[in-house]
């Protein structure tokens, strides 16, 4: 063989190498010029406006998002209304992070967002985002009647681990399974290592187009803070979450009006999970911001998501903190329920460190694959171990229907609770007989 064969030959193994390695960082998901990362998240009024952002890389320096109605021929671009979006260059830094890997690039990518406004309640709409020779394929998604009819939603507990390989399957089998979910709302931990652009990707891959038609809701965990306290810088840019919680706890603390339901987002992960100072502005703001908004709710229900869980599942924790500063609020103004995670296990009961008569359904659920122990404690009315779940909650004037769902597809646990005309909830066991 002659020494220009050798080294072309030793050209291509190296290349072949280079490809396989398992263990490179070039196989990180780098953006281009395209959108990528697509996702749409509720507004403060869902029946009129939605976000929507998404991600470049440098060379596309702006971004726009086209929108018309639903239509079951062609899209004509005469029907289409142009809006330009918001763009941010953002640098993704492995500075402060829990954990550091070797070789692990840092990020610069452009993030738009913007919001739909002045949408019509109960109109199907089509939409795409990027530019002139970069567009992503069109997309649908459907606002909110205006009436008191059936919508239901899923909600997740953390996905944490294993995002592509194993959680995947959780938000692709609730979607199956309620097709026709008006949003998603997730209890924290969405990743294992703030900050990794690597675990960020393969959440986006697992919800792939789901997250680009039907809105999601993010409230954090502990994992998705930094060592240094602060917030995944992820966060704050690939999600566009409405701006009214205080100005502390800015895209983590907020709510959202959905028909007849306040859904409010409280951030337990900061200031390592509220274990700072009693005096500590992060939880006596998100205290007062709290009590004022339900002074003023007019809506029949109210679920309230925060990552710690009110009452654990697992045998070791306790989070009275939480409890002695949020429960006297949440009973004071009738939440209906709370939806936790942490602890990797499941557990439903209603409890209360300050009623005799328990008004307030506490749900700590899993969805990935990092799976704990469950406790025996005397709060639980159902516990569960060593399985992924979701829950599809559907709301029906003033009825609420929750189910508990395995990975497989399985019923797990399940409640009714129906409003009576004085205002307090009839709760109806479905699993227990």
């Amino acid at each position: 063989m002659k020494r220009k064969n050798y080294y072309h030959l030793f050209i291509l193994l190296l290349g072949f190498a280079l490809c396989f390695n398992s263990t490179s960082f070039g196989q990180q998901n780098i953006a281009t010029p395209f959108p990528d990362r697509i996702i749409l998240n509720l507004a403060e009024d869902a029946s009129t406006s939605l976000a929507v952002t998404w991600r470049t890389d440098l060379s596309t320096t702006e971004g726009f998002c086209e929108l018309q109605r639903m239509t079951p021929t062609r899209i004509d671009p005469a029907n289409t209304k142009s809006f330009k979006a918001t763009t941010t260059l953002v640098k993704y830094e492995y500075i402060g992070l829990r954990y550091v890997f070797e070789g692990e690039p840092n990020i610069e990518a452009n993030q738009h967002s913007h919001i739909f406004t002045d949408l019509e309640p109960g109109e199907k709409y089509l939409y795409r985002v990027g530019k002139e020779g970069f567009w992503s394929e069109w997309f649908e998604f459907k606002m909110p009647s205006s009436d008191d009819s059936r919508f239901s939603f899923i909600y997740f507990g953390d996905p944490q681990a294993d995002l592509k390989s194993e959680w995947s399957r959780v938000v692709r089998r609730a979607y199956n399974y309620s097709p026709e979910c008006s949003f998603m709302l997730y209890g924290g931990d969405i990743i294992n290592r703030a900050g990794r652009d690597w675990e960020w990707h393969e959440w986006f891959v697992a919800g792939s187009y789901i997250f680009a038609t039907v809105p999601q809701v993010m409230t954090p965990g502990n994992h998705d803070y930094q060592e240094n306290l602060e917030i995944d810088p992820h966060w704050t840019y690939q999600f566009t979450q409405p701006a009214n919680g205080p100005k502390e706890v800015k895209n983590t603390c907020f709510f959202s009006d959905y028909k007849n339901l306040k859904i409010i987002s409280i951030d337990s992960a900061i200031k390592k999970e509220l274990r700072e100072d009693e005096n500590d502005i992060m939880l006596n703001s998100q205290m007062a911001w709290l009590d004022s908004l339900l002074t003023v709710n007019t809506k029949e229900w109210v679920i309230v998501t925060t990552h710690l869980p009110f009452y654990s599942s697992a045998e070791s924790r306790d989070n009275t903190k939480l409890r002695t500063h949020f429960q006297p609020i949440l009973e004071k103004h009738g939440v209906d329920m709370v939806l936790t995670g942490h602890d990797h296990s499941y557990a439903r009961g209603m409890v209360s460190d300050f009623s005799a008569k328990p008004s307030i359904v506490y749900v700590v659920s899993v969805s990935g694959p990092k799976l704990y122990e469950v406790g025996n404690k005397e709060w639980m009315k159902v516990r569960g171990e060593n399985v992924q779940l979701f829950q599809e909650i559907s709301i029906d004037g003033k009825n609420l229907h929750y189910k508990a769902v395995t990975a497989d597809g399985e019923l797990f646990d399940e409640f009714i609770i129906k409003k009576k005309s004085n205002g307090k909830n009839k709760f109806i066991e479905k699993r227990l007989k």
